[in-house]
């Protein structure tokens, strides 16, 4: 114990510091080898002054901004340490090599040996485990060396055996040799540092410095040493024994005052000043590895942890934590703290664990007995806990649930004023009553004539009931004396001032009632029997979003939960109250949906239900949240030849881009690890935008085609805490096209010179152009009259042609049509003849009157006579006259057709009929027939020609 006072006394200065939170489990954020694509094993840790975090991975540097993770490949990949120093250069060191990473012209990280600075005869060794910045030289150290580089040359110091590990102790370079004890460094020497030979057969990874020539030793295997005044002795602490058996393999300080190590076996400890074990943190609380190669602190005193197997981050610098028994609590509906015990409501159960103990192993929570199930409210009535379970209304004691009601979904239980030995409780279907007797609170009687789900109660100093439903309105309920029966009910919703019968949310504050509606708070206003708007109220929250839960602490602070955010309104001296939001922005995305829960016991422990258990806040927690941080322009990505530039390290450096890179992609980030989900931005592109964008959160963006000039693309960032980052900006030039160069527009005027010389040569030419074609115009223009003379002659005698054709062709129509109807005439007159001449005939063969058969015999004659008269002759004639061409091809063609043969054709070739040409011919119809067979041969026509179209076609 005197040891450990001693430690406690030399810690006493940091006391100014946070504090480690001991209740619940600080936020873990871990980033799987899936997510940084690089090798498994993180050895060691740095940061830069922007706040990027670099680590020394089995596959190179991983270097990560906040949102991008970036890999730098060095030889045979294997990094084992890093260091930023004072000026910002980066530092690593590997298998058979170190050196620093260096930036190319366009900004990327590349490797560069410093190997070629150390003499020939010393280049032989293995891993490079350190690098420490002493006295504005970086010393790497190895096993079998330490190499010392001032900037320009390095100094190479062995070891009389082999060196183990090094550590940085306030400027102080100390480094041990396994069984000689521990050397530091000294004017460019190593001497051997007499305090330390206890510890020369231990394997020290780790020395840390509690305050001025007080040490705190940690080895592998034999636990922690502290050292002081020239004495050391081992740290009997509850943390010591926890690395001792958990394997320690790193260690730092975080928030000033309170030790962090990394073990093999069991994750994180942090320990206060004296030593007590304050968080545990393992794979049983959301950590992805239990062995830890590596731990850093970084600006904003969180830490950052190298793992066998990923990386974590741990948020330690928080007033929030989280209570979640990692698979096994729930969801948070409900908790209390009672007779020095926790309980916690989920939808699991009723959960307990002593108060003392929650800082550590939060995961192991002991289910309350007959609890199991949905658990809504818990509450303490005279010394008695009474949890309210979508089963009945239990009473809890030592760790035991007892139903005292059958009456299923106990939302809430409240005091009824003027009857102490009551509670009304709300349930599912109505209302009960319990009764205190002298074993505890039973179940007395369900109160008769109200059956509506009753979550919400209040009773108001007359004694009257009002209830809230969650879509019907506000209910006021009158009890009878007999408390069994409910027997005056009113409903109130949009007809009695409401703004809507639903969503309306009952809540006492300083024991008055209010409405939280969709339209800000109301309060009743008994006078006119309705409800009206809460003036002081909307104001003194100032939200737009609906109020969820309202509660009030001992000290009147207002604890509220909204749809957008949560908080608390701190009363002041003055009775004005301090809006205090930013602490629990984390928490916003995460409250159980219209079952929002607060719990204030007091200012050091608030209580949150939210999806995965609860978080706890502690306002005694000294986090400033008006921090500064900043932004950054990572890399710009140019469309033309895929281009990639990192501007980041040439801030006032303005770039200029050719005209065909006019299109652009602008990454950027913020080092704000805190809830980077929750990180926006918004950008503005000067000389082109017309305002900042709206907070977004893309990580990137796109300007196409931007037209030659001066830029400047502007970021900054906005955290969970609605604080902005500084401004980081790039300033360039897209350069004009080629044709808006100087250049250009010299040859511009050149060629406006040469076109103007043209152009009067070009005039004049046109001048004297013009004359001659003036001349040409009137030569032939007289041409033109002789040849329009010559042609119009020639026109007259064609139209003298062309009328005497036309006159020809139509005395060739009408003697068409004359033939035509003389043929007709004809062919009718024969018609008649032939059939008269055989009337005649039948006439004379039936008569024996020798007289009669003598006029007969002369009419024949006559009409035999006038069958061949001179009409015939004259038609034939002028037939013949008509076809004369067509005979004249006929006879070209085919000089073997005699001339009953073309007349034959004529007729077919005029579509006559076989009779009407047997009438014609005066031939019989099968005369008629073998006329046209003969006349085919004649043709030599094969059968299947047509002999119709075939004549018609000469």
């Amino acid at each position: 114990m005197l040891k450990s006072a001693i430690i406690l006394l030399l810690l006493l200065p940091f006391c100014a510091f946070a504090q480690v939170k001991t209740i619940g489990t600080p936020n873990v954020q871990n980033y799987p080898k899936t997510v940084y694509k690089a090798g498994t094993q993180n050895w060691d840790i740095a940061e830069d002054k922007k706040g990027f975090m670099y680590f020394a991975n089995n596959d190179g540097v991983l270097i990560f901004d906040g949102f991008h993770w970036e890999l730098i490949e060095v030889p045979l990949s294997l990094v084992r340490t890093i260091l930023v120093d004072s000026q910002d250069r980066i530092f690593v060191g590997l298998l058979y090599d170190f050196g620093m990473l260096k930036k190319t012209p366009s900004g990327k990280y590349v490797y560069q040996s410093l190997v070629n600075l150390v003499p020939k005869d010393s280049r032989e060794f293995n891993d490079v485990w350190k690098i420490h910045e002493i006295n504005g030289n970086i010393v790497f150290q190895s096993y079998e060396k330490l190499f010392i580089y001032d900037g320009t040359q390095i100094k190479v110091l062995n070891p009389v055996n082999k060196f183990h590990f090094s550590f940085n102790v306030n400027g102080r370079l100390l480094i041990q040799e396994p069984g000689i004890g521990l050397f530091e460094l000294f004017n460019g020497f190593i001497e051997k540092v007499p305090w330390a030979d206890r510890l020369k057969d231990f394997q020290i990874l780790s020395i840390l410095e509690i305050n001025e020539n007080h040490l705190l030793i940690g080895t592998a295997q034999d636990g922690l040493y502290y050292y002081e005044h020239g004495k050391l002795e081992p740290w009997e602490t509850e943390v010591n024994k926890a690395v001792k058996n958990s394997k320690l393999f790193s260690a730092t300080t975080v928030l000033g005052n309170h030790l962090a190590f990394g073990t093999i076996l069991d994750g994180l400890y942090i320990s206060d000043q004296d030593g007590r074990i304050i968080q545990r943190i393992n794979k049983s609380n959301e950590l992805l590895n239990n062995t830890i190669l590596s731990v850093f602190s970084d600006q904003e005193k969180n830490l950052w942890l190298g793992l066998d197997n990923g990386i974590g981050y741990v948020e330690v610098n928080s007033p929030v934590s989280y209570i979640t028994a990692r698979g096994g609590l729930g969801t948070g509906y409900c908790c209390q703290i009672f007779d020095n015990k926790l309980y916690m409501g989920t939808n699991q159960g009723l959960f307990v664990k002593p108060f003392t103990d929650i800082g550590q192993n939060t995961e192991y929570f002991e289910l309350v007995e007959n609890s199991e199930g949905q658990v809504w409210s818990l509450g303490v009535f005279d010394g008695q806990l009474i949890c309210g379970h979508n089963f009945g209304t239990y009473a809890v004691e030592d760790n035991v649930a007892t139903k005292i009601s059958e009456v299923p979904g106990g939302w809430i239980y409240i005091p009824l004023k003027n009857y102490p030995d009551y509670l009304l409780g709300g349930h599912y279907n109505g209302l009960i009553l319990l009764e205190k007797k002298a074993s505890g609170w039973e179940f007395k009687n369900k109160l008769k004539g109200f059956d509506v789900s009753s979550r919400f109660l209040f009773q108001d100093k007359s004694g009257e009931i009002w209830m809230s439903h969650g879509g019907k309105g506000i209910y006021r309920l009158s009890i009878n004396e007999a408390l069994d029966s409910v027997v005056n009910i009113k409903l109130y919703n949009d007809r009695n001032g409401l703004p809507s019968a639903a969503q309306n949310i009952l809540f006492d504050l300083y024991g008055e009632k209010y409405v939280s509606t969709v339209d800000g708070v109301y309060e009743f206003n008994a006078s006119a029997d309705a409800f009206k708007p809460a003036e002081e109220i909307n104001k003194l929250f100032g939200l737009r979003e609906r109020i969820k839960k309202v509660v009030t602490d001992d000290s009147e602070n207002i604890w509220y939960i909204s749809e957008g955010e949560s908080g608390v309104l701190r009363k002041n001296e003055d009775l004005t109250y301090t809006k205090i939001s930013s602490p629990f922005e984390s928490l916003n995305e995460h409250y159980v949906s219209e079952f929002e829960f607060v719990y204030p016991r007091n200012n050091d422990h608030v209580f949150f239900g939210i999806d995965d258990g609860f978080a706890h806040y502690s306002s005694k927690f000294p986090k400033s949240f008006v921090q500064e941080f900043r932004s950054f322009i990572t890399k710009v990505e140019l469309s033309y030849l895929d281009s990639v530039i990192y501007p980041q390290q040439f801030d006032g450096v303005r770039y200029e881009f050719p005209f065909r890179k006019n299109s652009f992609r602008f990454h950027y980030t913020s080092p704000f690890f805190e809830n980077l989900l929750d990180l926006r931005f918004s950008y503005f592109l000067e000389n082109y935008s017309e305002d900042w964008s709206v907070w977004t959160t893309d990580i990137y963006k796109d300007f196409t085609n931007l037209p030659f000039g001066e830029y400047s693309f502007k970021i900054k960032a906005l955290n969970n805490y609605g604080i902005e980052s500084d401004i980081h900006e790039l300033n360039f030039v897209v350069l004009p096209p080629w044709y808006h160069t100087s250049l250009a527009y010299t040859l511009y005027i050149i060629l406006l010179l040469v076109t103007i010389i043209l152009a009067i040569l070009f005039v004049q030419y046109r001048i004297n152009r013009s004359k001659e074609l003036e001349k040409q115009k009137h030569r032939k223009e007289l041409h033109a009259k002789e040849e329009a003379f010559q042609h119009q002659a020639v026109v007259a005698e064609k139209e003298i042609i062309k009328l005497r054709n036309e006159r020809l062709r139509a005395d060739m129509i009408y003697r068409d049509k004359e033939l035509a109807n003389q043929t007709n005439a004809i062919i009718q007159k024969n018609k008649f003849l032939r059939k008269l001449n055989d009337e005649l005939k039948l006439l004379q063969n039936s008569t024996d009157d020798a007289s009669v058969r003598t006029k007969i015999a002369v009419i024949k004659q006559r009409i035999s006579k006038e069958t061949e008269n001179k009409q015939q002759k004259v038609f034939e004639t002028y037939f013949d006259e008509v076809h004369e061409a067509f005979f004249d091809r006929l006879k070209k063609r085919f000089p073997q057709l005699s001339p009953r043969d073309l007349r034959l054709c004529a007729y077919i070739r005029m579509n006559i009929s076989t009779k009407e040409i047997a009438t014609l011919l005066n031939i019989s119809d099968r005369g008629v027939e073998i006329t046209r067979y003969r006349l085919r041969k004649k043709l030599e026509l094969p059968r299947e020609i047509n002999l119709s179209i075939f004549l018609s076609g000469i």
